[in-house]
């Protein structure tokens, strides 16, 4: 059994930096660095490092790696890591054995996720539109996982397929959980084990519903996403509502509670233009 960790950098911090370089002497795998300059050596620890000089994406980046990962055998275990998310050492290997335990009780295991927590409030993300269905020995079905942290099979890997490049960055890991629900698999996440992660920017209350905030450039990727995804017939219909409805108030609101909102809803505007128009540019 192999198991290998990914890694995807973008313009990391130094803090960033030594976290992976830890992780690297225990981990074998891949760090896939989009940022412009390399700021590694090719091979660090048990791990490559490949920087592709310019911003390719999540989902981009994350295939460089699987395309050389699949070519193992059946018996390989990959885990995905953000260059923000902070773990114990024996992460990888714990969230393996989680999945591989949890596969025995559910063969048809797709993507397993941890308990994601805000690293800044240590409480748990959740969707305020989608509620959890009872859990099954502490495994919670969930439609759609955080990559960051999570664990699959390269089994399943190679009957779902890779990341829809063409996303760059928003929705990538919820489009590849629906599409491999699609093929009758489950995802989810396991309450056993937990995971800090920061998901945005920023974040603000407006009465008791928690808005996450990203730059204003990832609210051209959200827009323009959600046009492409909302024509997919595998696409949950719940998510196609509650993200158009979430997508239509951010607008309205934006501009008046959220710095720099009038510059976010620039960016609204040019992705909600290019996904009407199928536009596959990359924004600057």
């Amino acid at each position: 059994m192999n198991i290998f960790v990914i890694i995807v950098l973008y313009n990391p911090t130094e803090e960033d930096l030594q976290h992976t370089k830890h992780i690297a002497e225990i981990e074998a795998g891949f760090i896939i660095d989009n940022s412009e300059k390399a700021s590694l050596p090719n091979k660090i620890g048990k791990m490559s490092y490949i920087c592709n000089k310019k911003n390719l994406g999540i989902a981009e980046a994350q295939n460089i790696a699987l395309q050389k990962i699949i070519l193992e055998d059946s018996e390989s275990y990959v885990v995905f890591f953000d260059q923000d998310s902070r773990f114990i050492p024996t992460y990888a290997k714990d969230i393996v054995a989680e999945y591989i335990k949890i596969k025995k009780e559910i063969p048809n295991l797709g993507l397993l996720g941890p308990t994601v927590l805000n690293k800044e409030t240590g409480k748990e993300y959740k969707s305020a539109f989608h509620n959890d269905a009872e859990n099954i020995n502490n495994f919670i079905p969930r439609r759609d996982v955080i990559s960051s942290g999570s664990c699959v099979d390269i089994n399943t890997l190679k009957k779902v397929g890779l990341n829809d490049s063409a996303l760059f960055i928003d929705f990538v890991d919820f489009e590849w959980c629906w599409r491999a629900q699609k093929l009758g698999f489950i995802c989810g996440i396991t309450a056993n084990i937990c995971i800090e992660h920061k998901v945005g920017s920023n974040e603000i209350s407006i009465g008791n519903h928690h808005v996450i905030i990203s730059s204003p450039i990832r609210e051209y990727y959200s827009y323009r996403n959600y046009q492409w995804l909302v024509r997919r017939n595998y696409v949950p219909l719940q998510w196609k509502i509650a993200q158009g409805v979430k997508q239509f108030l951010r607008f309205l609101y934006f501009p008046f509670v959220v710095k720099n909102g009038i510059k976010h809803c620039k960016y609204m505007i040019l992705g909600f233009k290019d996904g009407i128009l199928n536009r596959q540019k990359i924004a600057q």
